[in-house]
């Protein structure tokens, strides 16, 4: 049996080189590249490796001339709702970069479409698939953390002044926001993920600093999850070249955890540490403990736990017995906070997430 066919839609993208990577450790075959940008050089613009890969202009005339089974979009957040609707309407999968759409107004309408569809739909949360987050997920559903009080992230990186600035990544026509809806991003979907517990309401203090670009450089976040407990989440474009600072806590009376996901340089080929600390009787004789995974040197984006988290894509396509690890609605409830995160900057006031009762009915 041959390997499902890729169309890889988005050259002109920060993650196209990792996500080539992926794809070139899984068993898929690229058939046709598109990248709307007449700007981007086609033809030396990106090593695809091969030279039977048919190369196009218009996303649309890629899916009736080539019929791929699956497409992989890094484009815009503007461009890619549109998109992932033709894809899904020719029955073609589409594994996404997040947030895939600049607001939640703009994803909603396409809920219905894949779901009258035949297509598969997965977005790229891929923290998702790392085994430290299935680890956190795993206690928190057992009850490690108790009465859940507190929540604490950060996540750090390098000034824009050692970033390619002027891309669209840092335009709010394509991207809407910044450091935000990019990285900090990443947090705002898997620390609900990991605790089952959505976010309802945000206060968000943004900062505008950088006179290149228009979208935040920095923000500090607060924000009250459905079970009660209060979180903080503090981003930035801050640090010297190549650097991150990045952490998750979580805090409840019989239990909390700490991690640095990322280390002081993103690179998936070291170790990485979770801290745990419990009151309970079974914790006594040592209270802390730490659990650290040794990461294999694998290519691609978000290395081997990536690969992990695509694979489970791939499997949903062929099976209904198996899930995406992130579909299309997680897609909207992200965006239904950052569309309360933006307002919370206008108005100075806390702000409901929209959605945000339906999905605590759901939780509980």
């Amino acid at each position: 049996m041959s390997e499902p066919t890729v169309g890889y839609i988005g050259l002109n993208h920060h993650h196209t080189e990792p996500y080539l990577e992926s794809i070139d450790e899984l068993p898929l075959t690229i058939t046709a590249v598109c990248e709307p940008d007449p700007a981007f050089d086609l033809e030396e613009g990106i090593d695809i490796g091969g030279d039977d890969v048919s190369m196009y202009r218009d996303p649309e005339t890629l899916l009736d001339d080539e019929s791929p089974d699956t497409v992989w979009i890094t484009l815009s957040n503007r461009d890619t709702p549109a998109v992932i609707e033709a894809a899904v309407k020719r029955g073609i999968d589409v594994y996404t970069e997040k947030p895939a759409a600049r607001t939640a107004k703009d994803l909603l309408p396409l809920l219905d479409t894949v779901e009258n569809e035949s297509a598969t739909v997965c977005v790229s949360y891929t923290w998702r698939g790392h085994p430290a987050s299935q680890e956190l997920q795993s206690r928190a559903a057992t009850d490690f953390f108790g009465d859940l009080r507190a929540v604490d992230a950060r996540f750090l990186a390098s000034q824009l002044a050692y970033r390619d600035d002027d891309h669209y990544l840092f335009d709010s026509a394509a991207s809407r926001g910044g450091i935000v809806q990019w990285l900090g991003i990443h947090w705002i979907d898997l620390l609900p993920w990991i605790l089952e517990d959505p976010i309802v309401r945000v206060n968000a203090s943004l900062t505008y600093e950088t006179p290149t670009v228009d979208v935040e450089d920095g923000a500090a976040l607060q924000f009250e999850l459905a079970s009660g407990a209060i979180g903080t989440l503090q981003c930035g474009y801050y640090l010297r070249e190549g650097r991150y600072d990045t952490e998750l806590s979580i805090t409840g009376v019989d239990g909390r955890v700490s991690w640095d996901p990322m280390g002081d340089y993103f690179g998936f080929e070291d170790e990485t540490t979770v801290e745990f600390e419990s009151t309970r009787e079974e914790y006594s004789s040592t209270p802390r403990r730490y659990l650290t995974y040794d990461y294999a040197p694998i290519p691609g984006y978000g290395g081997g736990y990536g690969l992990d988290f695509m694979k489970q894509f791939l499997d949903a396509r062929d099976s209904n017995d198996v899930q995406v690890p992130a579909d299309l609605r997680d897609a909207v409830t992200v965006l239904e906070v950052l569309d309360a995160v933006y307002e919370s900057q206008k108005t100075g006031n806390w702000v409901d997430v929209e959605g945000s009762t339906r999905k605590t009915e759901m939780t509980l």
